[in-house]
């Protein structure tokens, strides 16, 4: 089979290539997939470089998240079906087929399946379930109020409208240079705007909890906005710069920290929870697909066009089909 293999970390442009390379083996807990759809995610980058958690062992297979048609399964899976459609997220996943353990392998409902694209199936696996694994630690009462940073993302778009299904009220805060923006859960009002988070958000009532994908200095700013008792959840670090506080903030406040990755919360995620987070994450991408948006499709031989449209990153993410 046709596969992108790297024998060394590095920039992807500079050591990826496309390689004939033996099929994966299936093993009892696994599922054998014919791949149509990958998607392009930071992760791959940093995967590749060897900088993300997940080590490669070379040679090895890149890429993440895909979607495609299962070929056949081990003998202990029961949940998928041969020809079944399905998002999967696991490494080895720019190939024309993949093994990934049935737990990481995400079956497309079937009234659902006309109305959901290969492009929205493959990004199943770390979005919309990290959107809605967010809201599922943070544990919030129907009416409570809850931040999202780094407010233009994908996951900030899914947070909003999960948020307003779940009955929270939700608000989006964006930084544009030296600016920031405070949003209402659609992105498109605009309720506050100052040149620091602390005086975008002294415009607003205080937060229940806040999302946060950015970390770096602004993290005082956003402890400061929450309410005596209130949580914040880190699942991103795109500024990782240190930043001073004291643990009275905290302890006299009773407040919560806490970090979020979405293998951890699928990993001690009961049955049912997975299943109603599959089931409304389905469900609302059938009747947004917008809110995973595409940018371009590139044949998987034009991977090196593609990781630079990728690296641009404008208006969606990049598929290989």
């Amino acid at each position: 089979m046709l596969a992108l293999v790297f024998d060394r970390v590095g920039e992807p442009r500079e050591v990826l290539r496309l390689a004939d390379v033996p099929p994966p083996q299936l093993g009892p807990r696994d599922v054998l997939i014919a791949v149509r759809a990958r998607v392009i995610q930071p992760a791959d980058s940093m995967f590749i470089a060897g900088r993300y958690r997940v080590k490669p062992a070379f040679p090895q297979v890149a890429g993440f998240d895909a979607a495609g048609v299962v070929e056949s399964t081990g003998v202990e899976v029961s949940h998928v079906r041969v020809g079944q459609r399905v998002g999967f997220r696991y490494p080895g996943a720019w190939a024309d087929f993949a093994v990934a353990p049935a737990a990481r392998v995400y079956p497309v409902p079937d009234d659902l399946s006309a109305q959901l694209d290969d492009g929205v199936v493959c990004q199943f696996g770390l979005n919309p379930l990290t959107a809605w694994g967010l809201l599922d630690v943070a544990r919030l009462p129907r009416g409570a109020r809850v931040l999202v940073t780094a407010g233009r993302s994908v996951v900030a778009g899914l947070l909003g409208h999960l948020a307003q299904q779940s009955g929270l009220v939700a608000e989006r805060l964006v930084r544009a240079g030296d600016s920031h923006s405070l949003l209402d859960a659609s992105g498109t009002q605009m309720l506050a705007q100052a040149d620091d988070v602390a005086r975008a958000l002294a415009a607003v009532a205080p937060y229940d909890a806040v999302l946060d994908a950015v970390g770096g200095l602004g993290v005082p700013a956003l402890i400061a906005a929450t309410v005596p008792g209130g949580r914040l959840v880190s699942y991103g670090v795109l500024d990782d710069r240190p930043f001073e506080m004291h643990a009275a903030t905290m302890v006299y406040r009773n407040l919560s920290w806490q970090g979020f990755g979405i293998d951890g919360w699928l990993n001690q995620c009961e049955a049912t929870t997975l299943a109603r987070a599959q089931r409304e994450c389905w469900e609302l991408l059938s009747r947004h697909p917008e809110l995973v948006p595409i940018a371009a499709r590139y044949p998987m031989r034009d991977f090196d066009a593609a990781l630079a449209a990728a690296s641009a990153g404008k208006g969606g993410k990049v598929l290989l089909v």
